[in-house]
């Protein structure tokens, strides 16, 4: 037996005699320190809930809590202890509560944050118990009982002297989760504000009411969180923001999926403005050094490739798309996993956490709250419906969801859907993820440099200028294949069902459309070639088809005229030098109909034409803007804009050619004419003759193919 008292500012002390078992427990406390004087251990107020939860499992330990004023502040589920209801004989019930040859069996599930019910059969004994509960109701559509958690302790001693009866008590996470009800029927419902004094002034007035509360979540919780707002409603910045509050406790990790590292890394250097320039290391291959930074930014694939030495390092962690971990048996989870048990802060986000498969929510859980299931086996038995097959045991099912949500919802995860806070949204945000430079072979990249070189030094006619820069154009969009197709395939896994993605090269549309069909994805291509019968068929198949359903559509031939609002994220695979093409491909998605905000994504790669055309797209719509002709604001609603090319003067060369040559008045056979030839540099060479390409090029009329060369 022994008790925590106060010890010093913001620390407690342990007076007890020894134990080997509170000993061992003692090591594990992050904040321990032992004072060889006194011979007694002492620890941070911080870890004094998760201390005492852990103390109250050890059935050789009886510890008197600290008094209440010293536990102000603490999260809500460390006051119960020792205070009226004894929760160690709680949490004793949930093991030895089976009786073999009980004639009635019932469970209690959790209903709601004060109420529990009982799922029992007939039986006039049990009935005559339950009416004897002060907070006794009867749901007649249900046809259960139930009644308020305060009532547990007193029903669940009665039913458990029942000999005939048999009750399935509350789980042990769900006890020490609502302890705090359990002792009284008057809950903590607002989360405190957090005192952000110590991040970034710049993130933190950017917020959002909901982003706030979502951080307030998180320091509420120490660090520990799933975030699974709906796509679009800023994870990144929440998770930034979170992080940064930490930051003494840097270095920092974040694990994310392959196209998103160096959008991460923009990320970071927007919103956190006090980082030095050379902070952020995004590892680019396993030789790397996982630790060479403050900001440290790895793939799942890389992640599973490296040594596992460094994997203690870090004390905050975040994990992008966290739902790529559901699999406890994949290299990327195994990779994962123990960097998670070791650090202190745990950030995963996933706009798609798998509601209604519980067994693929386990290791994210599991990461969050280690010592909420233990073991899978448990989890699975409440939660997915197991069942003993032949084979082994099925986990494949669900099974009492309501109280598994209302468990997360109270200290695991904060989930807000679009249709929430749809008022707090731009009817449109864009964001721009920047394409991984190791993506582009390093042949593409000098035949880039050499066209860039090239452009330069200038060029005596503007027709050679046009032809040098839709050449330029042209190589970026073959540059830019994989890691377009890499990016759809990840949207794809993240559980993006219906999206509009836009390409005006036919190599790049053929790409997409090839890999969908290897991955046996449903989708819809409209380009140049689609009949305009067609079109309406594609588009109505597009807004009612109930499955995963791709557009892969050009930008220039399927910019008007189609309604597609079933969707709400629109792709741009490439840019183009005319910023009113662009928003009327992203009016497919936001037009009448559409009842949700439209997330746009351009996808940049640095090094190529994108360098020129999209500081340059920013300009014109700053133009159109002043003038009342636009009410979009790129750099407003985009989530990176500051990607501009270097003050170099060789860079500034080729921007104002883009500038010159793309901005002046032309007539519309011209600008047609212009895209056409876009296309058909796709088979110039680059010397710029016209390759022996067969059909493509004998269908052009030789006057016409004279202009276009």
């Amino acid at each position: 037996k022994g008790k925590c008292v106060k010890y010093g500012e913001g620390r407690f002390q342990v007076k007890i005699g020894y134990n080997a078992e509170l000993v061992a427990l003692f090591k594990k406390i992050p904040s321990k320190s032992y004072d060889p004087v006194t011979k007694k251990w002492n620890f941070s107020l911080e870890d004094y809930s998760s201390f005492m939860e852990a103390a109250n499992q050890l059935s050789s330990v009886v510890l008197v809590p600290l008094d209440e004023e010293n536990t102000v502040g603490l999260a809500s589920g460390s006051h119960f202890v020792g205070s009226g209801v004894d929760v160690k004989s709680l949490l004793k019930m949930c093991k030895n509560w089976k009786k073999p040859s009980a004639l009635v069996k019932g469970k209690c599930v959790l209903i709601s944050r004060l109420r529990f019910e009982v799922d029992i059969g007939y039986s006039l004994e049990v009935i005559g118990v339950f009416k004897q509960m002060h907070s006794r109701n009867y749901d007649m559509n249900t046809k259960k009982w139930n009644f308020l958690l305060e009532d547990y302790p007193k029903l669940m001693q009665v039913l458990q002297s029942l000999v005939s009866v048999e009750v399935e008590p509350l789980p042990e996470a769900v006890i020490q989760t609502f302890a705090a009800q359990i002792q009284t029927s008057t809950p903590q419902t607002d989360i405190p504000d957090a005192d952000l004094s110590v991040v970034d002034s710049k993130i933190v007035t950017s917020l959002m009411p909901f982003q706030r509360e979502g951080v307030n979540f998180a320091v509420l919780r120490n660090g520990r969180l799933l975030l699974a707002d709906d796509m679009g409603l800023g994870k990144t910045i929440q998770a930034i923001c979170i992080a940064a509050y930490y930051r003494k406790e840097w270095p920092l990790l974040v694990v994310t999926p392959s196209s998103m590292r160096f959008t991460w890394a923009e990320a970071f250097h927007r919103w956190l403005p006090s980082l030095s320039p050379g902070s952020t290391n995004v590892i680019v291959s396993g030789k790397d050094n996982l630790t060479a930074s403050l900001i440290n930014i790895v793939s799942f694939d890389l992640l599973s490739k490296m040594d596992k030495k460094h994997k203690s390092t870090f004390q905050v962690v975040i994990i992008d798309e966290s739902h790529f971990l559901k699999n406890i048996k994949t290299a990327r989870c195994q990779a994962a996993m123990p960097l998670l048990k070791a650090a202190r802060r745990v950030i995963l986000l996933s706009g798609t956490p798998a509601m209604s498969r519980p067994s693929e929510l386990y290791t994210q859980i599991a990461a969050v709250q280690p010592a909420f299931f233990p073991q899978f086996h448990s989890f699975g038995l409440r939660y997915c419906d197991a069942r003993k097959m032949p084979w082994g045991w099925d986990y494949s099912g669900s099974s009492n969801l309501t109280e598994l949500k209302i468990l997360l919802e109270e200290v695991i995860m904060i989930r807000r859907l679009k249709s929430d806070v749809l008022s707090q949204l731009p009817a449109k945000q864009r964001k721009m993820v920047v394409v991984a430079p190791e993506a582009i072979s390093a042949k593409t990249k000098a035949v880039l440099a050499a066209e860039a070189k090239k452009m330069a030094k200038g060029y005596g006619s503007k027709q050679q200028e046009k032809e040098a820069l839709l050449l330029f154009y042209s190589r970026t969009a073959e540059a830019k294949i994989h890691s377009v197709v890499e990016y759809i395939l990840e949207l794809l896994e993240s559980g993006n069902d219906k999206f509009l993605v836009f390409a005006h090269h036919k190599i790049v549309l053929d790409a997409i459309v090839a890999k969908l069909e290897n991955k046996h994805v449903e989708y819809i291509r409209i380009d140049g070639s689609t009949p305009s019968a067609e079109r309406h068929a594609l588009s109505q198949k597009f807004q009612y088809s109930e499955k995963q359903v791709v557009a892969v559509l050009s930008l220039t031939a399927a910019n008007m005229g189609l309604t597609l609002s079933a969707a709400d994220l629109v792709v741009f695979a490439e840019l183009f030098w005319n910023p009113g093409v662009l928003i009327q491909a992203e009016d497919r998605a936001h037009r009448i109909g559409q009842t949700s905000s439209v997330n746009v994504h351009y996808v940049v790669a640095k090094g190529t034409a994108d360098d020129y055309l999209w500081p340059m797209i920013e300009e014109k719509i700053k133009v159109l803007g002043e003038a009342g002709l636009s009410e979009t604001n790129f750099s407003k609603t985009a989530e990176s804009t500051n990607y501009c090319p270097k003050p170099d003067p060789k860079q500034k060369t080729i921007y104002d050619l883009f500038q010159r040559t793309f901005s002046e008045s032309r007539d519309d056979a011209d600008e047609a004419l212009l895209l056409e030839a876009a296309d058909a540099c796709c088979k110039f060479d680059s010397g710029s003759a016209l390759q022996d390409t067969g059909g493509d090029t004998c269908s052009v009329s030789p006057p016409k193919k004279r202009r276009i060369e």
